[in-house]
């Protein structure tokens, strides 16, 4: 038993910084392909901070670049065409983002997917994960308990995608 429980540690947890994290949450592929990145893709993601402020606080966050999730799933991400713009990234169906809004040749929205919080780990209450969209001047995409991650690849001229016309 304790030979299966020590093989079953690192597929739950991530070493990140000498401490240990949860997994990157699964990401949902258009083609409905559930992609769990492994532990060696994850530790190639580039890890960042920001000082954000919500209304209760200001702190110092660190993670994930949210646009680098997908793309280390095998989503492009780059040189977006039109047909592209309406793709979005959606964390359990609470806010979505599209690909051309975290693109940083459009409209370069910053979002992290967060894990820390002030140097430490999440409160039992923000989950393991969770947003922080340090611009946007009200925190209602600052999700927690982020769980799951889908991109969605809509159509133009789709009219059973949401918002399409």
């Amino acid at each position: 038993m304790t030979l299966k429980l020590r093989n079953l540690l690192p597929a739950l947890f991530l070493p990140v910084s000498g401490s240990l994290f949860a997994a990157i949450p699964p990401v949902t592929l258009p083609d409905g392909k559930v992609v769990q990145l492994s532990g060696q893709a994850v530790a190639a993601l580039q890890r960042q901070s920001v000082s954000a402020t919500s209304p209760d606080k200001t702190a110092s966050y660190g993670g994930h670049d949210l646009r680098e999730i997908p793309k280390a799933a095998g989503v492009p991400t780059e040189a977006l065409r039109s047909k592209d713009l309406t793709s979005t990234v959606v964390d359990g169906c609470q806010s979505a983002f599209t690909l051309s809004e975290l693109d940083p040749m459009i409209g370069n929205k910053q979002v992290l997917l967060i894990d820390q919080d002030n140097g430490q780990p999440l409160q039992a209450a923000d989950g393991s994960w969770r947003h922080v969209v340090p611009t946007d001047h009200r925190p209602t995409r600052w999700v927690r308990q982020v769980a799951s991650i889908a991109v969605s690849a809509p159509r133009l001229g789709d009219k059973n995608s949401p918002g399409m016309p």
